[in-house]
């Protein structure tokens, strides 16, 4: 691909080589230097690719040889040079548009951030305006190391980072560091209290005075091991010891739910009436929009898509250019109603949500009771999610 792209820049000549003496002809050329390519057997002798100065050098030993040579075809840009050069302003205009995509590209139009998943997109985003990496900066005043080290420096965070750009795109890979595990001071004097309602199950105590025992009902807020000991217990007077409470307790406790579920809805129906619009985005001039023709909408009521596209040349050279299409889908409000069946079923799912949305991994699910009850705006639900989970949690001694 680089050879040809050198080849055509220079300009080549494509020629038709007859007489007896051909490999003879092609050994005196490559022993004189002259680069030759794509040779073909033909009928008639042979073809083959030669550049300018090549061809001129080639007739002494086509005269050796008794070799003769025609040219077939001319090709390259100092042909297409040479028959256009009567033509000032388009050979102008190819000169500026050549001197436009050689500026522009010493610009980064598009950045993109890999890897991160609790650091927020816009949080990144923001550090690299800061530190000058923003869309439409010059490359030339940029340095990939140096953001990469002031990644690291300025997010604890991120364990490993990469800055590399490439054309117009800058690719930031960030590897994102472990969280910290919890570090207890046992130095400090606690208690364990209950973090809410339920009935003790299992007690498992390492340091303090436990307060409640299996089969006991806990409030909120409740104390459960205390970090307060008496030396000698049941004694008057006797001198009291703090320490730094740590144990396990775990509970089973019951979480009501109750919500209605309606057996008429509005639904949307799709009509089949579909629009675009499309909106192109110049960053060279600072984010300038210009809504193309055929935009334009009269639905009510409508979903809409929209996609971004920024064309680009090999993928690293994106151009200062976005696309933006809308599509509108025409849909009308329908009054449909549900079976009992159906809204028992919908019932379940968004119960099963309210538990994947609200208990953490950790707690057991031990029984799930629901009920219905109809009534005249719908399906009265009441469910009673029974868990097993811990309920412990450690407050500094007053």
């Amino acid at each position: 691909m680089v050879m040809r792209s050198v080849q055509y820049a220079r300009g080549y000549v494509r020629i038709r080589v007859t007489g007896f003496g051909l490999e003879r002809f092609l050994n005196m050329a490559a022993f004189h230097g002259i680069y030759m390519s794509d040779v073909a057997r033909t009928a008639e002798g042979m073809e083959l690719n030669v550049s300018i100065p090549g061809f001129k050098m080639l007739k002494n030993c086509a005269r050796k040889t008794k070799c003769r040579t025609r040219i077939i075809e001319k090709n390259g840009l100092p042909f297409v040079m040479h028959r256009y050069r009567k033509r000032k302003l388009l050979l102008g205009g190819v000169a500026f548009f050549l001197l436009g995509l050689f500026l522009l590209s010493s610009f980064v139009w598009l950045i993109e951030i890999e890897g991160n998943e609790n650091i927020p997109h816009e949080t990144v985003m923001v550090f690299l305006e800061e530190q000058g990496l923003r869309v439409g900066a010059p490359k030339f005043r940029l340095s990939d190391r140096t953001l990469q080290q002031e990644l690291l420096n300025n997010f604890a965070e991120i364990s490993w980072a990469d800055v590399h750009t490439r054309g117009t795109r800058t690719t930031i890979r960030i590897a994102e560091a472990l969280p910290p595990q919890e570090i207890i001071d046992r130095r400090t004097p606690a208690h364990i209290v209950a973090t809410g309602e339920g009935l003790i199950t299992n007690v498992i105590t390492w340091s303090g005075a436990p307060m409640v025992r299996q089969g006991d009902i806990v409030q909120e807020g409740e104390l459960l091991v205390s970090g307060i000991l008496e030396l000698v217990p049941d004694t008057p007077d006797t001198p009291l010891v703090y320490v730094h409470a740590l144990a396990e307790i775990w509970a089973t406790r019951y979480h009501p739910i109750q919500f209605t579920v309606p057996l008429t809805y509005q639904a949307k129906h799709f009509t089949g009436n579909n629009a675009r619009s499309r909106t192109l985005q110049l960053l060279v001039l600072g984010n300038f929009s210009l809504n193309l023709p055929g935009g334009g909408i009269s639905f009510p009521y409508y979903d809409k898509i929209t996609t971004y596209h920024q064309p680009g040349v090999n993928g690293n050279y994106p151009m200062p250019i976005i696309l933006a299409t809308t599509h509108y889908r025409e849909f009308t409000w329908q009054t449909r109603t549900r079976t009992l069946e159906q809204a028992k079923d919908l019932a379940d799912q968004m119960i099963t949500g309210r538990i994947v949305r609200e208990f953490d991994f950790g707690i057991d699910i031990v029984e799930r009771q629901v009920q219905f009850e109809e009534a005249e705006d719908g399906l009265i639900v009441n469910a009673l999610i029974v868990t097993h989970e811990r309920i412990d949690r450690q407050v500094p001694v007053n």
